[in-house]
């Protein structure tokens, strides 16, 4: 049985000041010409004023405010796609992450869609930046964007985990299946899967008992083949779009989407259930920041 998923309807578009909207904003563009929705832009002015404490700008702020709305307008105007706008929220008080959360209180949204946040190399090391709020703590899907122009022929690349047999991993690889069909559908796109699998073990165990002889054992790619095949038995997928790769997912899956050219990789980021990952980052971190193509990160219910 197919599982339901909500389509993207109503899409918040996450800007910086000083940052070019157009990449966000011709995704969105195209997410809500495909799925006959909406947009809600929100514009960060944070950095403006703070930790610089430059208090001056107070008195341009309306000017400030007028000059990045026209910017919004002037770029969705050139694509015929002001219809698809439904608020612009514009937030210099508090940090964006703050203030993203009281939003989402506020309105009901679909999914997140930003641009990655540039950040010193130090920064990275400590988690403690935008991104991470949004790959891990916020409940939305969100949809990483990278600043690249998308082909005619279109990719969407499933990344599922087939190695834990958590239960509710067994439903994120499920989700994750479920929302790239849908988006492979929405935007006319091929859909490829991919998973990935540790080194095979430098042993051979060979099995026996005395009414079938010998037989030898699975390799870890056939039996990873046989689990991705259950999970996409309710598709109509062809060999050639399933890839079980040996490596770590951090390496190999940047290394897949660059030799698709796939305009979208679609994963998952279960919580951080390990003292190192909540040190460090998790995958779904890693693959933000590695990823040659857009991301789109999804939790789980």
């Amino acid at each position: 049985m197919n599982m339901e998923i909500s389509p993207f309807k109503h899409i918040l578009v996450v800007l910086h000041a000083n940052e070019d909207p157009s990449i966000p904003l011709a995704r969105a563009t195209r997410l809500c010409r495909a799925y006959a929705g909406k947009m809600s832009v929100f514009i960060s002015l944070h950095n403006l004023f703070y930790p610089k404490a430059n208090f001056d700008l107070a008195d341009n702020l309306q000017e400030i405010v007028d000059n990045q709305q026209s910017t919004i307008i002037d770029i969705l105007t050139s694509w015929e796609a002001t219809e698809f706008v439904e608020d612009i929220f514009l937030s210099w008080q508090q940090k964006p992450s703050l203030a993203i959360e009281k939003l989402l209180t506020q309105k009901t949204f679909n999914i997140i869609l930003k641009a990655p946040y540039l950040q010193s190399d130090f920064k990275r090391l400590f988690l403690s930046g935008l991104d991470h709020y949004f790959v891990a703590n916020c409940p939305l899907p969100v949809w990483m964007v990278k600043p690249r122009l998308w082909d005619k022929q279109l990719e969407v690349l499933a990344c599922v985990d087939i190695k834990d047999d958590d239960f509710d991993n067994h439903l994120l690889n499920r989700k994750i299946l479920a929302i790239s069909d849908r988006l492979t559908q929405a935007i006319g796109a091929q859909m490829h899967v991919i998973d990935c699998y540790d080194g095979e073990i430098g042993t051979l165990h060979i099995d026996f008992n005395k009414q079938r002889g010998f037989k030898r054992e699975a390799t870890l790619k056939q039996k990873h083949q046989e689990k991705l095949k259950l999970y996409i038995q309710e598709y109509s997928l062809a060999e050639d779009v399933l890839h079980s790769v040996e490596g770590i997912p951090d390496e190999v899956v940047p290394e897949k989407a660059a030799l698709l050219n796939a305009e979208v990789a679609v994963i998952g980021n279960n919580e951080d259930k390990h003292f190192f990952d909540k040190m460090f980052g998790d995958t779904a971190m890693a693959l933000t920041e590695s990823m040659p193509c857009d991301i789109l990160v999804l939790k789980p219910d």
